[in-house]
């Protein structure tokens, strides 16, 4: 391993990010090892790797099939998020290290997670965009397409009518910002544990690296569809908030019940 990132002309220049993306969904676990370490040897440093390892990852939550069993959406989850985790870790050790092997080792264990996580995608849901769905039912105006995305997460089983709202807004131009503000209002509104705020930082963190592009959609499109598999919730949390505050400020909240009563 610490042989694999020697110096080479093409180090740098290294690009092929979504091909090797595409080739860490493969079937065959040895392949998969094999074209880290192609690319690894082409030129591709340990943040090139990671950066296509969590693209591949998000693609399987982006293409879960609903059919699976509702737990299976955590597997996806892990698989994405360990895989940012690492990718992240990688940017911040950058050339400090010229051998980084400990966490490379990272790379290895997250693409034989994302080879164990293949039947998530069998069959593969379609990603919005696709088999001639151009979007054009849906909202224009960026506000209203918030609205609307907000108003999914309202509603049980809106997994594609969530995904499609992201699409929609990213391929008109809005602004990716509001997008994500939006996703983190919906988030903030519901009784969330603390994967859904993994999903979303990790989502957020992927597209700034990928940018709004084909694959910084698809990551926000995964981010969205596991929100939405998750919402709504209870959403009792503000009134436990609203009883603390009452009884910080001396409120009796059994007296009040009973005047009420």
């Amino acid at each position: 391993m610490p042989h694999l990132f020697t110096a080479s002309d093409q180090a740098g220049d290294w690009s092929d990010h979504v091909a090797l993306s595409n080739r860490l969904l493969g079937d065959d676990p040895a392949e998969i090892i094999d074209a880290l370490t192609a690319a690894a040897r082409e030129g591709a440093s340990p943040t090139d790797l990671g950066r296509s390892l969590a693209y591949a990852a998000a693609l399987r939550v982006a293409r879960f099939g609903t059919a699976n069993e509702h737990s299976d959406w955590e597997t996806a989850h892990h698989v994405f998020t360990y895989t940012n985790a690492i990718h992240q870790a990688l940017k911040r050790i950058g050339s400090a290290r010229p051998d980084p092997v400990e966490a490379v080792r990272g790379l290895l264990h997250g693409a034989m997670a994302l080879y164990l996580a293949r039947y998530l995608n069998v069959p593969p849901a379609s990603l919005p965009g696709e088999s001639g769905d151009r979007l054009n039912d849906l909202p224009i105006v960026a506000e209203e397409i918030s609205a609307a995305l907000l108003d999914t997460f309202d509603r049980q089983r809106q997994i594609d009518a969530a995904a499609r709202l992201v699409a929609r807004h990213l391929t008109l131009g809005h602004s990716p910002d509001a997008l994500i503000a939006t996703l983190a209002q919906a988030l903030l509104r519901e009784d969330a544990g603390f994967h859904a705020y993994q999903m979303l930082e990790a989502g957020v963190r992927q597209f700034q690296d990928w940018g709004n592009c084909d694959q910084g959609r698809h990551i926000l499109i995964a981010v969205a569809r596991y929100l939405a598999a998750h919402f709504p919730t209870q959403r009792a949390l503000l009134q436990t908030a609203d009883i603390a505050s009452r009884l910080t400020r001396g409120g009796e909240l059994h007296r009040e019940a009973e005047a009420i009563g």
